[in-house]
């Protein structure tokens, strides 16, 4: 081991919203210290998002990452050094059939289209205004008539929690099988391509990685799950949901006792650090 570069051959990555980012959506100085510190002692970091690439950038400026980076739950692997796409996977043309049908069941729950120009609202609401609010993005009102499905990353419903349980249930139908569902809010359920999810992304980053690499992931919501199981250690925030705790222990993985808003990831980044230590004896 390089005593100056403990952590050399170690790589984290980390969920934005209610991981690693404070209820503001901003970055504690104490996390950023610690990410800091991990690199410093030869260890590599990236992020992995449901956010496409415009709610994504200000974050990609913030922390650099030193490997692609996960957005739109898995259907794009970005390489931010080169401001490319290092994989991506797009929505089947069914897409805007199953849209059309949501849209109409339910018609107060929000909908956009998301693609590698922006995000597009084809069906506003309360709830996706909200969203927009917290992503900082501006309302860019579309038909769908006017949108290429197949061109598109993901479908985004935004609505109430009980709408949105009520849209999982209906989007177990047979019909809906040419595509991916995935509940990464109370508030949101996401239409992904198939197969396309944080982890498929994830196996995907490790092939372009030097092998052996040793990777950590954390997240704190369903859609975060996969990729925890995907990593060689995982960790979760004292309150992420209960399957994702689940998960986690099942992984013999890391369950902190803090939470994104009072520096969970400082003590994510000293568990993992601990654990690939005492793996390597």
């Amino acid at each position: 081991m390089n005593r100056s570069r403990p952590y050399e051959g170690l790589a984290l990555i980390t969920d934005l919203d209610g991981t690693l980012l404070l209820p503001d959506k901003t970055l504690s100085p104490a996390d950023a210290a610690a990410i800091a510190d991990f690199r410093e002692k030869g260890g590599i970091f990236s992020i992995a998002t449901g956010r496409g690439i415009q709610a994504t950038q200000e974050y990609i400026d913030l922390l650099q990452p030193d490997f692609p980076a996960v957005m739109y739950n898995g259907a794009l692997v970005y390489d931010a050094e080169k401001q490319a796409p290092a994989y991506a996977a797009h929505l089947p043309a069914e897409t805007g059939a199953l849209l059309t049908e949501l849209m109409r069941e339910f018609p107060a729950v929000g909908t956009e289209l998301l693609d590698l120009s922006g995000v597009y609202v084809i069906q506003d609401g309360e709830y996706e205004r909200r969203h927009l609010a917290i992503t900082h993005l501006q309302m860019n009102l579309r038909s769908l008539s006017d949108m290429e499905p197949a061109k598109c990353m993901k479908a985004l419903f935004a609505g109430s929690p009980e709408d949105i349980s009520r849209m999982t249930e209906y989007v177990q139908a047979e019909r809906f099988s040419v595509v991916s569902f995935t509940r990464s809010h109370d508030w949101f359920l996401e239409i992904l391509p198939l197969a396309a999810n944080k982890g498929t992304a994830l196996s995907r980053i490790r092939q372009m990685l030097p092998a052996g690499t040793f990777i950590g992931a954390t997240g704190d919501f369903d859609n975060d799950t996969a990729m925890l199981e995907e990593a060689d250690f995982c960790g979760c925030p004292a309150d992420a949901q209960e399957s994702v705790l689940e998960a986690v222990r099942g992984c013999g993985g890391f369950v902190g006792r803090k939470t994104c808003a009072d520096g969970f990831f400082a003590e994510w980044t000293a568990a993992f650090t601990d654990a690939a230590q005492r793996r390597n004896g």
